[in-house]
């Protein structure tokens, strides 16, 4: 069992920092619905998304291939300062290439927000570098202290800036920058980095291993980029940039799912990768990812069933449109929740060609299904072609990873999962608060009854840590 209490560790650890800020960003919206008009808030959503296409092709995912392989030196502290050189140098190269490039586009471009994509996307690239490393050094502590100082920056200067000064979108973007800044400065100076970092340790053989690993998922992030971009780029061209702030609201509350999911599958791919020679790995993972496929589902569904009673009290009415979007994307943010779970042994593997070979399947589902719906259904075609592709990508990771791994997600979880799915949604567009309300009810049990094994074992272990902190 030391390996699922490691796991749980990793995870309390990475989401205490994160829950607390996620859920004060979360009921800001509010403010943001409120003060921002819908065409303002689809700007930001698009400004944002592109600085997640330029990260990964700038920095060239190296930031994943350096975690990955300081597992394997995890014990050799001149092995990872040779990595984190490495890998440092190569950031910087590819900053002053992106800076190069930058000047020209900017001046033959006439945007009043262009010019934020600069320090965006060099503060991401560096803070990334530092976060894996930070994991990498096995000090998850330091990770989540970082995050969590990056949400309180994001969030207080967004409260002054968006809601005290009323500059709108600029403050907005002001808000990641400084938040980006002082991240990484506590980073920096908690790892004392620059005790890790000599230019003199540049190492080739070290670049073309980190290289071999990374470059493969820069096709797959931009296929995830595509997945997640051209659903706005394809609203914002045919409905108008106030349908994308739409759709960027109703997307709030699937990505607060996504994201507590993300911190957990950076611990699920830490076990993985560190497991993956047990001999007993295949019943390792088929017991976890079965134990995962509960509490994910579970958790989509409560989500569904709660949303009729938050969703009045957070957002705007003049966003209401947003509301039936909800249940179609929180079941496509489920569908690549589970296939992340399926992932995680292509890089325990290192296969990321994998990854990036069924992530370009998925990206052209969505873009095909989004430009074929959107004419007859409107704005429910991006959600139903973030649905399909998300689905057609875990349906054919599911079966492909069975080459490596004989996975099995037992059939009778599947078929309650549905049923009480189906529920949730069919009461959610009643719009009827008492249908609404027992079905609420009955989610919760099932919620309890069905992940009653793995919550109480994630009690016992968050129960341990707080005694030991009260102890020191």
């Amino acid at each position: 069992m030391t390996r699922e209490k490691s796991l749980a560790k990793n995870t309390i650890m990475l989401m205490i920092g994160k829950i607390c800020t996620q859920c004060v960003s979360f009921f800001m919206l509010p403010l943001y619905t409120a003060v921002l008009a819908t065409e303002e808030y689809g700007t930001a959503d698009l400004i944002i998304t592109y600085v997640s296409l330029l990260c990964p092709v700038i920095g060239m995912q190296f930031e994943q291939g350096l975690f990955r392989m300081m597992l394997d030196y995890r014990d050799s502290r001149e092995n990872n300062r040779v990595l984190f050189s490495t890998v440092l140098m190569c950031n910087m190269l590819q900053i002053a290439v992106f800076v190069i490039l930058f000047i020209p586009v900017s001046l033959l471009v006439r945007s009043d927000y262009l010019i934020f994509l600069l320090p965006l996307v060099i503060i991401q690239i560096f803070q990334g570098t530092l976060l894996q490393f930070a994991r990498g050094v096995d000090r998850t502590d330091v990770y989540t202290i970082g995050s969590f100082i990056n949400a309180v920056l994001h969030v207080g200067f967004n409260v002054i800036l968006v809601g005290v000064i009323r500059i709108g979108l600029t403050g907005l973007l002001y808000s990641m920058i400084v938040a980006g800044i002082g991240s990484s400065l506590y980073i920096i100076f908690r790892l004392k980095v620059w005790s890790c970092f000599d230019i003199k340790l540049f190492n080739k053989q070290e670049f073309k291993s980190v290289a071999k690993y990374s470059i493969p998922l820069i096709p797959n992030q931009l296929s995830w980029w595509v997945v997640n971009a051209s659903d706005r780029t394809i609203v914002s061209f045919f409905l108008g940039t106030g349908a994308n702030g739409v759709y960027s609201v109703a997307n709030k509350f699937s990505s607060m799912y996504i994201t507590f999911y993300n911190y957990f599958n950076m611990s699920w791919t830490e076990s993985v990768s560190l497991s993956i020679h047990d001999k007993d790995k295949n019943e390792y993972i088929n017991r976890m990812i079965n134990i995962f496929f509960n509490l994910i589902s579970a958790l989509c569904i409560c989500i569904i069933a709660v949303m009729p009673f938050l969703f009045p009290v957070l957002v705007n009415q003049g966003y209401k449109d947003a509301y039936y979007q909800i249940p179609v994307l929180m079941i496509a943010v489920f569908f690549q929740a589970l296939q992340g779970l399926y992932s995680s042994i292509y890089v325990a593997l290192k296969k990321t060609k994998e990854i990036a070979k069924t992530s370009i399947f998925s990206a052209i589902i969505n873009i095909v299904v989004n430009l074929v719906l959107i004419q007859f259904i409107g704005l429910f075609a991006a959600s139903v072609s973030t649905l399909v592709a998300f689905m057609s990508m875990a349906i054919y990771r599911y079966v492909d990873i069975k080459k490596y791994v004989p996975l099995k997600i037992l059939g009778k979880n599947i078929l309650i999962a549905l049923a009480i799915g189906l529920i949730a949604c069919g009461a959610y567009y009643t719009e009827n608060k008492i249908i609404c309300g027992v079905c609420l009810i009955v989610v919760l049990a099932y919620t309890f009854l069905i992940n009653k094994g793995f919550l109480i074992r994630t009690a016992a272990v968050l129960k341990g840590k707080i005694r030991k902190l009260i102890r020191r």
